[in-house]
């Protein structure tokens, strides 16, 4: 989801003074615990060749297709909170988690390209308890090219040797979560990862975080047509196992994003 669209989804939500007080009334939505398969992804597949992913969004008002994913997000904020935003673009959700965690949290956000980088900055100028990161997160520890799209929304490492001069592209730092994990020395309640088609090499490069106990919960945005393009349409599958492995329960909220929540002691 493009923070432009969680800004609008916000502000037509028919729930609008719920974002702040989620923690203490959550609108809660029933989430799919359903795993993913191979006959799913490949119907997902053919519905983007012949269309019928693009008559749906035509059909479906983006507000229900993006509202339980957002209402998921609002209902586990809670004061005092840290938080990463791996994939934060100019901010917007940064700035939600600011105001929800408040002068006693804190709040990491990742955004490796710099005009994005630059407004993300501006975007959380007024919260003293936001740090700004101008990296990407993978599963490898140096640099890499980024490739840079027309707009905001768009952008991403290269994904082999040489792709990257084919177009607009800047060279940026890169770490596994778990070594910045390391470095900043406090775990994070909440991980937000939207990352356009790498979402397996962010949470591969972070499976010790993952089975952090004070890690309540992980949402992620997973997009499938850019991980076929890349030849991983089967890390789904693999996104799900990895977390199921670090007793964190993942759940289909709606065709695109995971929520997955820690699962309680008995």
């Amino acid at each position: 989801m493009s923070d432009a669209q969680a800004l609008d989804l916000h502000d037509r939500s028919p729930y609008p003074n719920q974002r702040l007080e989620a923690a203490s009334k959550p609108f809660h939505y029933e989430a799919t615990v359903i795993a993913m398969n191979k006959v799913i992804i490949k119907a997902r597949s053919i519905a983007r060749r012949i269309g019928l992913k693009r008559l749906y969004h035509r059909l479906v008002p983006q507000r229900s297709y993006e509202e339980k994913f957002h209402h998921e997000i609002s209902a586990e904020l809670r004061q005092g909170d840290s938080i990463w935003d791996v994939g934060a673009n100019v901010g917007l959700y940064t700035k939600i988690f600011a105001e929800a965690v408040g002068s006693t949290g804190r709040v990491f956000a990742f955004e490796p390209l710099p005009e994005t980088y630059e407004k993300l900055c501006r975007q959380t100028k007024d919260f003293p308890w936001v740090r700004n990161e101008q990296i990407a997160l993978s599963d490898f520890d140096g640099s890499s090219r980024m490739l840079v799209g027309i707009t905001d929304r768009v952008g991403h490492l290269e994904n082999f040797a040489g792709e990257a001069s084919a177009g607009i592209s800047v060279e940026v730092p890169v770490l596994c979560g778990d070594s910045y994990w390391a470095k900043s020395g406090m775990t994070p309640d909440l991980l937000k990862i939207d990352v356009e088609g790498f979402e397996e090499e962010v949470l591969a490069g972070m499976k010790s975080l993952l089975a952090a106990p004070e890690l309540r919960a992980v949402f992620l945005e997973v997009h499938f047509g850019m991980l076929e393009s890349r030849g991983r349409a089967e890390a789904p599958m693999r996104i799900e196992k990895l977390l199921r492995r670090n007793g964190l329960i993942p759940s289909w909220v709606d065709g695109s994003h995971i929520v997955a929540k820690r699962r309680q002691a008995d």
